[in-house]
């Protein structure tokens, strides 16, 4: 048989989709041709590449191109076989060598792109999609891969607004939609998160990528009951996956099985040290410090994503790192730790603390207690059965202990941490934000704030919880916005938890807090303690008999009395479940594992040991006029 009659089959074949046809007919021109005709070449690597032969349709198209010469489109597809393959410098090259002979050719700007954001380099990747963009401004993937990289550099919310405008004008675009998914949960708005996560999930492309994150954001907001459903399919098919095994871990350790949890964490690293994301999960649930072997690996890690990790995945391992110094009581090498690790953070997620508190000094000055009565709803005309209690407290101040014991008993229902306000306030104003547009509050009216309120409880019912029951809402935002929820429901009481300024300081600072801004930096973690204190005196003249008071220190130190003082200011009758520690509390909070010990005392004045190294802390209060020393203090009254 000719080459001409072999050749003229293997076209056939390509245009029918006979692939693996295709290759049989290139094998037998290869017995009586070398080099090969061009357009054997050509459907030898169009075919390899349907068939996943990414060796075979590389060396094909090279092959392409030494016989027929390097066309635009030979050499194009030359750089996206590289690119497939993970041969990013060489691509890139390809790539720069088009765009250095034909600028204005927009694809070509996309491949070096798409290489630049493989290997992570998220700035220069963002430049050249935005060089697309100014060839084709129609180019959609090019303006989604650009909020992309935007949402990897942190600015989660900024990429939100980008994807936002995508999705809208293109529904059905699958990797926008999952994206969309992924700057919406790291902005903090999980529940908004997971219906696009939810929508995808069976998406042949995308589907994979969106499983992981619906599961990541379930275990977040701890909701458990569809969690094992699907991350068991993919564990089976992935059985050795270090990120799947990562997320078992949280499940597990959220239902309580540390010790499974941290056996599955230390296999994922004794194979595989450098998967930085399983490191911090693990020194969250040990209570000793490493042995010196994985103490070994640890720093070896850390080393390495200095080197080699986003800024991201760096800073976590600044914060494993300070664990185990701290485990080890070498607390010098801890602070240093997590200086470098708060640093990290900051440059990724910078805050203007003056410009947070003056908005929300307004916002609360928006509702006085004349306002409250004016605008809000009137006691004698809330038919609904809600009562909620919003507890109102800082970081690491105990309220996932308080919280849990309230919740336990039985007419009532823990909330967390939920977005139930952050819900309504987008349906009433457009802005995920609830302070950083004060004067929708100062113009708030009695229609307004009755859309507010049924929002917000269309959100409690849509999370499963029985608003006949009186929901504990332990959000920490929530002594910011005391004012709307006490004039949307006048049903609502409010618990006021204080805990010793230094100890809240430490706590925050310690943890790598994604969506509190604040705490990475000392004068961020003093401006919002001392926002709080501002915060609770204007409430105790405003709220007056609506709000309770009491202290991390009186908990932990007569748990029982304080709690039953507690339900009796709500009307609830004692049950003994509330003390019952024993019951796995799924928590998905930075305080899980300390929530599930029950109530112990050595977080009490745990700053003391530390002495001159919390100096800044100590200096940076005193500045706002704090007494570092009283949990009362914060809120002035006792």
């Amino acid at each position: 048989m000719s080459i001409d009659t072999i050749t003229k089959k293997a076209l056939h074949a390509m245009q029918v989709g006979n692939y693996r046809k295709v290759m049989k007919w290139v094998v037998e021109a290869q017995k009586i041709a070398n080099p090969l005709p061009v357009a054997l070449y050509e459907v030898s690597a169009q075919a390899s590449l349907a068939l996943g032969d990414l060796s075979t349709a590389t060396n094909s198209i090279k092959g392409a191109i030494n016989v027929g010469g390097a066309t635009l489109q030979r050499v194009m597809f030359y750089g996206d076989l590289l690119l497939r393959s993970g041969q990013l410098q060489v691509a890139a090259d390809v790539f720069q060598q088009v765009i250095r002979e034909q600028d204005a050719y927009p694809l070509a700007w996309k491949g070096l792109a798409h290489c630049l954001f493989q290997a992570g380099d998220w700035g220069r990747a963002q430049a050249a999609y935005a060089a697309v963009l100014e060839r084709d401004p129609n180019d959609i993937e090019a303006k989604t891969f650009i909020a992309n990289c935007i949402l990897k550099t942190d600015a989660a919310a900024k990429a939100g607004v980008l994807l936002e405008e995508v999705v809208r004008d293109n529904p059905d675009y699958p990797q926008a939609g999952v994206w969309y998914g992924e700057a919406l949960r790291r902005s903090g708005r999980v529940e908004d998160a997971i219906p696009l996560f939810q929508q995808w999930s069976s998406n042949e492309e995308v589907g994979e990528l969106a499983k992981r994150l619906l599961l990541a954001s379930w275990i977040s907001i701890e909701d458990y009951s569809e969690v094992e459903s699907v991350l068991e399919p993919l564990l089976e098919r992935y059985p050795h996956d270090p990120e799947l095994l990562t997320l078992h871990a949280r499940w597990l350790a959220v239902e309580g099985r540390r010790e499974e949890a941290i056996g599955t964490l230390k296999s994922i690293l004794e194979r595989e040290p450098n998967y930085f994301t399983a490191w911090s999960p693990l020194l969250d649930a040990i209570k000793e410090p490493l042995d010196a072997a994985f103490e070994k690996r640890l720093f070896s890690a850390c080393e390495q994503a200095e080197k080699t990790a986003d800024k991201r995945d760096t800073a976590g391992m600044y914060f494993a790192a300070a664990r185990q110094y701290q485990l080890a009581g070498d607390l010098q090498k801890e602070m240093h730790a997590l200086e470098k690790g708060n640093a990290t953070m900051a440059e990724l997620a910078p805050m203007d603390s003056t410009r947070h508190t003056a908005n929300v000094k307004r916002v609360r000055e928006a509702y006085p207690a004349k306002k409250i009565a004016e605008v809000g709803v009137a006691h004698n005309e809330d038919s609904s059965g809600f009562s909620p209690v919003f507890i109102l407290s800082l970081p690491r101040s105990g309220s996932t202990l308080l919280e849990q014991a309230l919740s336990r008993h039985p007419m009532a229902a823990g909330a967390g941490e939920a977005n139930f306000a952050s819900d309504a306030w987008r349906q009433l104003t457009g802005s995920w934000s609830l302070t950083d547009c004060p004067e929708n509050h100062e113009s708030i009216s009695t229609e307004q704030l009755e859309q507010f309120r049924v929002a917000y409880l269309q959100a409690v019912s849509r999370s499963g919880i029985d608003p006949n029951k009186v929901m504990i809402h332990k959000g920490i935002n929530n002594h910011k916005i005391a004012g709307l929820l006490a004039a949307a429901f006048p049903k609502a009481r409010f618990i006021e938890l204080n805990r010793a300024p230094l100890d809240v300081a430490y706590g925050c600072y310690k943890q790598n807090f994604e969506f509190q801004h604040f705490s990475f930096t000392v004068g961020g973690i003093a401006s919002e303690i001392s926002l709080y204190r501002d915060d609770m005196n204007w409430w105790h003249q405003v709220l007056s008999g609506r709000l309770n008071v009491t202290t991390y220190e009186r908990l932990v130190e007569n748990f029982e009395e304080e709690l039953r003082r507690l339900l009796v200011w709500l009307e609830l009758p004692w049950d003994d479940a509330c003390l019952d520690f024993g019951r796995v509390s799924r928590v998905g909070t930075a305080s899980m594992n300390q929530v599930r010990e029950g109530v112990f005392t050595t977080a009490v004045g745990k700053y003391d040991k530390y002495g001159e190294l919390f100096s800044p802390f100590v200096k940076a209060l005193e500045q706002r006029g704090v007494n570092v020393r009283s949990s009362l203090e914060l809120g002035l009254h006792p």
